[in-house]
């Protein structure tokens, strides 16, 4: 499998990233009790154009003094350098020299490569969190995902909604079909490179948790790593789809000692007890499991 390298962190293992604004104080004092495997340290969508430098002292000073004593990680997200803000964004962020930065509104590699040379202008060179939320980035995927550095794809089905015109969500409340193609191209290509791709769950009352849970564990199944949210509620669910249960290791274990056993005997395939056919995918995908669950 081809990569673009591992990054400084298992950015696979993550779960849950929560994006809260940085300039609410009263959000922000909660996040030390809120189980997120990563925080958002966000300049861009959650911050109005007249709050953008106090957000980005604060972006700074959080990542100087390690907030949260390192339990978190963070994911400082400048503004695009199209906006008057990205430039003095990416020279503050530089100077804490940040291990993985989030980078928005993406069209083609090049915005990335030209992100990564003004911060190795500046004396850093961070991983690369890229936001597929362009109609030109879900086109371009391959090309993104290959440039060396970056490390994760970040599914943005609602500016894709804005760029492409059309509507988020359809008349029964699911996701417009249109996601359904830009979600598996983002997943695809990062099983393709062994990156870290997530996703966000959307609902049109974010508070129901029962549909939110349903949206988690559909993008899982997808084949994403990760979700990001808003919605602090969310983080205990999709914690919890995302980590391997007891059975799901169960099965796991069983079907690699069963497989294993019938490579031992140089047979290509095994029956389960049930007389479902085990396979080498389903071995291999097993094996997967299994090595995410110990991370």
């Amino acid at each position: 499998m081809t990569t673009s390298g591992p990054g400084r962190h298992d950015y696979r293992a993550l779960r849950s990233i929560l994006e809260t604004p940085i300039l609410d104080d009263r959000k922000w004092g909660k996040l030390p009790g809120i189980p997120a495997d990563a925080v958002f340290l966000d300049l861009e969508d959650s911050v109005a154009p007249a709050g953008k430098e106090e957000a980005r002292e604060r972006a700074v000073r959080a990542l100087r003094e390690r907030a949260f004593d390192g339990t978190k990680l963070l994911l400082p997200r400048p503004n695009h350098l199209t906006t008057p803000w990205g430039a003095d964004d990416i020279e503050a962020l530089a100077g804490c020299r940040p291990d993985c930065v989030v980078y928005p509104k993406i069209s083609s590699a090049d915005d990335v490569r030209e992100v990564q040379e003004l911060f190795r202008g500046h004396g850093a060179d961070p991983d690369i969190f890229a936001i597929i939320e362009t109609s030109r980035s879900v086109l371009e995927l391959r090309d993104i995902a290959t440039v060396p550095g970056v490390v994760g794809l970040m599914s943005g089905p609602g500016d894709i909604s804005v760029d492409a015109g059309v509507p988020l969500y359809e008349p029964d409340g699911a996701l417009n079909g249109i996601f359904h193609v830009t979600k598996t191209l983002t997943a695809l290509a990062g099983a393709a490179y062994g990156l870290a791709t997530t996703d966000i769950a959307y609902a049109h009352d974010i508070r129901d948790l029962a549909v939110i849970r349903d949206r988690v564990r559909a993008s899982r199944r997808m084949g994403f790593t990760a979700m990001t949210t808003f919605y602090p509620p969310h983080v205990d669910i999709i914690n919890d789809e995302f980590t391997p249960g007891e059975e799901e290791r169960r099965a796991a274990r069983e079907c690699v000692a069963a497989y294993e056993e019938v490579l031992a005997g140089n047979r290509a395939a095994a029956l389960s007890p049930d007389g479902e056919p085990i396979l080498v995918h389903d071995y291999e995908k097993a094996r997967s499991l299994l090595a995410r669950a110990e991370r």
